[in-house]
């Protein structure tokens, strides 16, 4: 392996500072963490450049179900480590990007500007999807980076504009988008709102049959959420209006009805793994008017 100032883990994607001598670190902290996993074989490296001169790989965008003109997923094919997408919020008060992925490139920066109108700040749900974020940042001219405060010990390599925000909500964009963060997956994981539209990454899980999600600590390795923190995720969405549901993953979408899909589906996981659910939810009526 070469000497270089960062380093990309191949399991997940996150790009990480290289040690003192230019080393890729022993290991990567993502994957150490009992949520991710190290692959078979052990820990592996590479780098955004190798990545990049690979040939290999390509983005592209892709308009989504939900809202094709105002939402687009920009992903990688053949798919790369955790495979998410980034959505494209493009916004009547500029774009948002909403997580990112591993490669970035001269024809995707190209194309976001040229095609979309450009980026005006990132968004990012969870260290999963840290990915090559302060590259991202700095292909558009060095533009905000927001990560919920509870995940800074998460982040090795930090853009230069990086915002760490606090509490449970925040604005952007003078309201137009608004971010939550009720916790769950991460004690930062958030949650991306606008227009009716719920971006959710890994605070929720869309269920193959699209008619419910699912709420876990650890997806790859099966360890569910508890159920307070399911009912704080509901607690966090509940006084907001809900269409579509749109997860972290080319066709992870719902279409519709989405407030009402996420509390009936809080509502059964606590059901079904074995709580008492009417301790942790009144009746649905209630549950689902914004008057309480």
């Amino acid at each position: 392996m070469t000497r270089a100032s960062s380093f990309v883990c191949v399991t997940c994607g996150v790009n990480t500072l290289a040690d003192p001598s230019g080393k890729p670190q022993e290991s990567c902290i993502i994957c150490d963490d009992p949520r991710q996993y190290v692959r078979q074989g052990g820990q592996e490296w590479t780098t955004l450049e190798e990545l990049k001169s690979s040939g290999k790989y390509t983005n592209v965008f892709t308009p989504t179900t939900a809202d094709p003109e105002h939402l687009i997923s920009i992903s990688t094919t053949p798919s790369y480590a955790i495979g998410q997408r980034g959505i494209l919020v493009k916004t009547p008060k500029g774009n948002i990007l909403w997580d990112c992925i591993t490669l970035i490139d001269d024809e995707t920066v190209r194309k976001i500007k040229e095609d979309h109108g450009g980026l005006k700040a990132i968004v990012i749900s969870h260290p999963h999807y840290y990915s090559s974020l302060k590259d991202w940042s700095e292909a558009f001219g060095g533009i905000p980076i927001y990560t919920h405060a509870n995940d800074k010990q998460w982040l090795q390599r930090p853009a230069d504009n990086h915002i760490f925000w606090e509490g449970t909500s925040l604005d952007l964009l003078d309201g137009e988008v608004k971010v939550l963060c009720p916790g769950g997956h991460f004690d930062g994981s958030s949650l991306l709102l606008w227009n009716k539209n719920l971006l959710v990454a890994d605070t929720m899980m869309i269920a193959a049959s699209r008619k419910s999600v699912s709420f876990m600590y650890s997806f790859p390795n099966y360890w569910p959420l508890g159920p307070n923190e399911v009912q704080t995720i509901w607690k966090t969405v509940r006084p907001h209006e809900v269409n579509n549901i749109l997860g972290a993953w080319i066709g992870k979408e719902i279409v519709g009805n989405g407030r009402n899909i996420i509390f009936n589906s809080a509502r059964s996981y606590t059901q079904y793994s074995g709580h008492d659910s009417d301790k942790f939810y009144g009746p649905e009526s209630d549950e689902l008017s914004f008057k309480n």
